[in-house]
């Protein structure tokens, strides 16, 4: 309890608590009175109450955010700082180590302090209900450019740190399982999903079942959270069709999949 603390009464209970420490460390307190604050859970040693101060200040924190990513200028962040700094130099008591990794497995903030509140900002927002496929490259979440940060993951995904593309894959954030899109359109993803004609060609028996007719060739439809533009794919591969530059097969499995869908002709938009 902070030593300024006051209740709702305004009494200055924080006051009094450092009062009875100052008391008890003197010899001045009553054995009677010593026993009902330890009932209580008083921690007599003034660095310790310090330190058991700012862990629950962190606690509410983490109850709140769901993370250990505190700014330094807030409640309980420099206090984090601090504590960060004495692990990696060793003298971090190994109870209050524990008590913290306990509290959050990633409270020492291995990919950084900004990735990690970045990452959490999105996690908050897809467990709110919103579906990754809803993410676009210029998604802002209360101030955060999130969008542009998730797609500068995906380019950069193969030198990301094992822990790093663990915590997105839990979000079912992965380069071939979303697609990033500015509100223009068109797909910002670095390494979209790369499918084999037999794959793509399933995806467009799809669209003929739901809509009963052949894409446009602006169309598209989403599989599994992915938005998959299904209509230019279908234009080019008619295209290729018509040159004799598919192989047999794939020509043969192309025919099939439309049945008595046809191939729409080369004017229709």
């Amino acid at each position: 309890m902070p030593t300024d603390y006051e209740d709702a009464y305004g009494y200055r209970l924080g006051a009094y608590i450092s009062s009875q420490r100052t008391a008890y460390q003197a010899g001045a307190l009553e054995e009677s009175w010593i026993a009902d604050l330890e009932a209580l859970g008083m921690t007599w040693d003034e660095h310790e109450a310090a330190w058991q101060g700012h862990m629950a200040t962190a606690e509410a924190y983490h109850a709140e955010q769901g993370h250990l990513a505190i700014p330094a200028q807030e409640p309980g962040g420099q206090f984090l700082v601090d504590q960060r700094a004495l692990a990696r130099k060793g003298p971090l008591a190994p109870d209050r180590e524990a008590r913290l990794a306990a509290l959050d497995p990633d409270w020492n903030l291995p990919h950084g302090p900004d990735w990690h509140r970045k990452y959490h900002v999105l996690r908050r927002h897809i467990q709110a209900g919103n579906h990754p496929s809803t993410l676009a490259r210029d998604t802002v979440i209360p101030g955060v450019k999130a969008g542009s940060w998730l797609h500068r993951q995906f380019t950069a995904w193969h030198q990301l740190d094992p822990g790093q593309r663990d915590l997105l894959t839990r979000l079912d954030l992965t380069p071939d399982r979303i697609l990033i899109y500015r509100q223009d359109g068109t797909g910002a993803a670095a390494t979209p999903r790369r499918r084999t004609l037999a794959q793509t060609a399933h995806i467009l028996s799809l669209f003929l079942e739901r809509w009963g007719r052949t894409p446009g060739a602006r169309e598209w439809i989403e599989v599994d959270g992915e938005r998959v533009m299904i209509g230019p794919w279908l234009a080019k591969a008619r295209t290729k069709l018509n040159a004799g530059q598919l192989p047999s097969k794939h020509a043969k499995l192309l025919s099939e999949t439309l049945g008595g869908h046809g191939i729409i002709p080369a004017d229709q938009p």
